[in-house]
């Protein structure tokens, strides 16, 4: 089927959907739907990427006319290397596509131990009070005092985009909202990412939930923000080392709590998934995002032609003639590519990663290992390395200070 007559195909599907208000099959779930407005201040781009002379010229021209997001990015999983992009290294809102991170830790506890699926966890009052049953953010519907399954929250977490959920299991993780947003932001370091800001542990703007909660230094317009280019690859690192995510990602449905009187059916909104309305063959999830400033995004994650793909589509926004659809564009930008299944072997095309950061030296009893500077002015002035405190060095700083006070 063309792309003409895929439009014409999903033109009525967009109709027809536009007609339909809130998921089917969910219960107990509140669903925001914000005023997207797109009026966010536009962030200088960082190291915009440059694709090579003998980059296709049809396919920049048919994007230029067919793609409505503000922000995208296709990377070669197996290469890294970007296929197509268009301010893929602009910061901008990235709404629930934060929980991503969120979860990536979670499993990150399961794997050493710390969790396990079938743990129970109490959801707090506090929850309930500010998040489960608040029409401004979507929402599991968790009960205070009552205690709900790892795996159901994770399902929660991923199918409904509950923020009540996420902090859940953050909370039980951490303690508290801020230090859940301490562990991920040093989550994002150790992967080389410095283009980012995170104030949440779900992607809620700071002005929906209680002031107590935000991180020090935060207000009320903050959110969290990151690069289409760094949110494809935040994809890759849950995907690559916990690919059992997929499992849930891909699920059609799910029921938590079954049989009890706070049951909560769940069906998977992604309509990428095999039976959607933009279905492919081998998409496996991974999670959208919506809030007034981030408009509606969705990272897609998959295989193409049988390679590993990650795809980004950030900041669409509805108008008063056209309904938008993430899936849409990520099937667009898909077939498009699809022309040119060859395209990932050009070594011109820019490549998506950031190196790590050098972990420090540390010494036996854990203190930071001396650099190689201060190391050659102790060996220049002979200083025992046992005595660091009271040296040629120390004391001459210590006289400067007090010189000056």
């Amino acid at each position: 089927m063309n792309l003409t007559s895929k439009f014409s195909k999903y033109l009525l599907t967009f109709l027809t959907l536009s007609m339909i208000s809130g998921p089917i099959g969910v219960s107990a779930q509140v669903s925001k739907t914000p005023i997207l407005r797109g009026d966010v201040p536009v962030i200088e781009e960082t190291d915009p990427y440059v694709l090579p002379e003998d980059y296709p010229q049809d396919i920049l021209d048919w994007y230029a006319s067919n793609i409505d997001a503000r922000s995208y990015v296709v990377m070669d999983g197996e290469t890294n290397r970007v296929l197509a992009e268009q301010k893929a290294n602009t910061r901008y809102p990235i709404a629930s596509m934060s929980k991503v991170a969120s979860i990536y830790l979670v499993y990150q506890a399961i794997k050493d131990g710390k969790l396990k699926m079938d743990d129970k966890i109490e959801i707090p009052q506090a929850i309930e009070d500010n998040m489960s049953f608040n029409p401004e953010m979507s929402a599991m519907g968790l009960y205070g005092g009552v205690e709900y399954t790892v795996k159901d929250l994770i399902y929660g977490v991923m199918l409904l985009s509950g923020n009540d959920a996420t902090s859940a299991l953050m909370w039980h993780l951490y303690g508290s909202e801020q230090e859940g947003v301490k562990a991920i932001r040093e989550l994002l370091k150790s992967w080389g990412m410095t283009n980012f800001e995170f104030y949440t542990v779900s992607g809620i703007p700071n002005q929906y939930i209680p002031e107590d909660w935000w991180i020090e230094g935060s207000v009320a317009e903050n959110e969290n923000q990151m690069t289409a280019s760094d949110v494809a690859l935040m994809a890759q690192h849950i995907v690559r080392d916990f690919p059992e995510v997929l499992e849930v990602t891909s699920a059609e449905s799910y029921v938590a709590q079954e049989g009890t009187e706070y049951e909560v059916v769940m069906s998977n909104p992604n309509q990428l998934l095999p039976g959607g309305a933009y279905e492919r063959a081998e998409i496996t999830g991974l999670k959208s995002g919506m809030t007034d400033a981030a408009g509606k995004n969705f990272v897609a994650s998959g295989k193409e032609n049988g390679r590993e793909i990650y795809v980004v589509v950030m900041g669409l926004f509805d108008t008063a003639e056209m309904v938008m659809s993430t899936y849409w564009e990520v099937e667009i930008l898909l077939d498009k590519l699809a022309e040119y299944p060859e395209l990932y072997k050009n070594e011109g095309l820019p490549v998506n990663q950031h190196e790590k950061p050098v972990e420090e030296e540390t010494t036996v009893d854990g203190e930071t290992a001396q650099s190689d500077e201060i190391e050659s002015l102790i060996k220049e002035h002979g200083i025992p390395n046992e005595n660091r405190r009271d040296n040629p060095i120390t004391n001459f700083m210590k006289d400067i200070f007090n010189f000056f006070k």
